[in-house]
């Protein structure tokens, strides 16, 4: 089909759609306003609701039902439906109404929040005067209304408004997929595809999730874990072999990318998690017991040891730091508590790695040029080296931090058994704890 040919099809379809609309000016309306919802469906984010008044003589053709739209078609018709409308509204009802008053009342609110939006921004004393829904009873708008089935497929001004509403909620998908990362909801939309799913099982439900909508997969998890074993935790804060599901789910919890399974097995867990995370784990026949290696000694050249540890505080969002710094024969005790959002996501490692920006900034002001950190979570000193990729803002700071701070000093990271007898990561822990626990 030649690009001219595409073209006439286009706007055969686009007068196809506009015989409704065109029928209602013959017979004198002239207000008229379409309005759809999208989002009813996914497992994640808000309901939106588009509503738009069109100028009788606006013509685009490729308008049609959103579904049917490539992305960059209705980025660009969104644009030009928005620019050229007399009026138009966006309504949003939020996972939380969802959850509240159920998915078909919580569209009707989204519509009416989109209707209302309209009428405001009407010239003065003008109203709808007829309204066209997609099989939705909207009757308590009190607007004269028809009601279309499949009206985003045979009516132009209600596929117009699902174009409006797919773009404005697709771009707010993206933006959680930043806040909540690991569900994939820049490319599912909040869907329940697998990649969403595996996401749930490794995050849990995220403040942005219906509830309501995932009963059955709560329960159903809930099945699962009763029959497991052997929890292994392949990424996660602290890779290994659990032996409760809460003690694998502290590893995983809030963690991007996480990677975990139950096994009924230990040989299928240790399968699971891989030979270097065995080793790191150095374990032995009491099967989660784990064998603390020497502590390491310094390497040539390096002046100073520091361990690091953080704790949260699940209740009230805060996080802590501890660090235990070595020194000519001295031991240097500091902590400090940190009450912003960054250890949501992070939790205890967040206040891990501010316990190595405690220990460096230490040895920056005492004029010591190189030191060793010794840590629990192997996230730090990977992120710190460049191995791991960073997809928060907290670890991409630390990264540029780290990255700016080797200019001028010689920094080495040491992974260590967290909780395993050492003394001087005992002493950061307790740190780290006391300060959480000071305000």
């Amino acid at each position: 089909m030649t690009k001219q040919e595409r073209e006439e099809k286009k706007i055969m379809r686009m007068q196809e759609l506009l015989q409704i609309e065109d029928e209602l000016r013959k017979s004198g309306v002239n207000i008229i306003a379409g309005i759809d919802e999208v989002g009813r469906g996914p497992l994640a984010g808000p309901v939106y609701a588009a509503c738009v008044v069109l100028p009788a003589d606006f013509r685009a053709p490729g308008v049609d039902d959103s579904k049917k739209v490539t992305e960059k078609q209705r980025d660009m018709l969104s644009q030009k439906i928005c620019e050229c409308a007399i009026a138009y509204g966006i309504g949003v009802a939020t996972a939380k109404e969802i959850d509240e008053i159920n998915i078909l009342n919580a569209t009707k609110l989204a519509m009416h929040r989109a209707i209302k939006e309209v009428q405001d921004k009407l010239p003065e004393g003008e109203k709808i005067e007829m309204l066209l829904v997609d099989a939705v009873d909207l009757e308590s708008e009190g607007i004269p209304q028809k009601p279309i089935i499949k009206g985003d497929a045979t009516c132009y001004s209600i596929a117009a408004a699902s174009i409006v509403a797919k773009v404005a909620r697709d771009s707010f998908m993206k933006e959680l997929e930043g806040e909540y990362p690991g569900y994939g909801f820049a490319s599912n939309k909040g869907y329940g595809t697998a990649a969403h799913y595996d996401g749930l099982r490794a995050l849990g439900i995220s403040p942005v999730h219906r509830k309501s909508f995932l009963k059955k997969f709560e329960a159903s998890e809930d099945s699962k874990v009763s029959k497991k074993k052997f929890y292994a935790v392949k990424v996660g804060r602290v890779p290994g072999i659990y032996g409760t599901w809460d003690e694998c789910k502290m590893q995983v919890d809030g963690y991007p990318n996480s990677e975990y399974k139950g096994f009924a097995r230990l040989s299928e867990a240790e399968s699971f998690v891989g030979p270097e995370v065995l080793e790191s784990m150095k374990l032995t026949s009491d099967i989660y017991a784990h064998e603390e290696k020497a502590s390491v000694p310094l390497e040539d050249g390096y002046a100073v040891k520091a361990y690091v540890d953080g704790s949260y505080d699940v209740a009230t969002g805060n996080y802590a730091s501890g660090a235990v710094i070595l020194v000519d024969g001295k031991t240097v005790e500091l902590s400090k508590l940190y009450t912003d959002d960054a250890g949501g996501k992070l939790r205890n490692v967040a206040g891990e790695i501010k316990g190595a920006e405690l220990a460096i900034e230490y040895c920056k002001k005492q004029g010591i040029d190189s030191v060793v950190i010794y840590h629990d979570y192997l996230g730090v000193g990977k992120w710190a080296d460049d191995e791991w990729k960073a997809n928060l803002d907290m670890t991409k700071a630390y990264k540029s931090y780290i990255r700016e701070c080797r200019k001028n000093m010689r920094i080495n990271f040491v992974k260590v058994k967290g909780h395993s007898g050492d003394k001087y990561n005992d002493m950061a822990d307790a740190l780290a704890k006391a300060a959480l626990n000071s305000k």
